[in-house]
């Protein structure tokens, strides 16, 4: 039986989307820059002009990912909110400890 997926799921698959699109991003940014050097400014600027395009529409699906995730951390509050505030604590004291050392 196929476990249907969790929000953190859905969530770690999203980042895991965005960190390959930064990723090739940069990958294009190189091979624009490469190019810059043995074609010359004009070629490159239109290259440079559509990966910058590129990084702003994945800098607004980012920003949208963003606030759909805090609005189901939200939720999850108003829903357990014993839970979460016990949950908080508990990340607190353990980062706590970490820095004490």
């Amino acid at each position: 039986m196929a476990r249907a997926a969790t929000p953190r799921t859905n969530t770690q698959a999203e980042l895991a989307q965005i960190r390959a699109q930064v990723s090739d991003a940069g990958v294009q940014l190189s091979d624009i820059l490469s190019r810059a050097k043995k074609d010359g400014t004009a070629l490159a600027e239109a290259e440079l002009t559509e990966l910058q395009k590129r990084v702003e529409t994945l800098m607004a699906d980012l920003k949208v990912q963003g606030r759909e995730a805090l609005d189901r951390v939200e939720e999850t509050v108003k829903e357990h909110p014993t839970g979460s505030l016990l949950a908080a604590f508990a990340a607190g004291a353990v980062i706590s400890l970490l820095l004490r050392r």
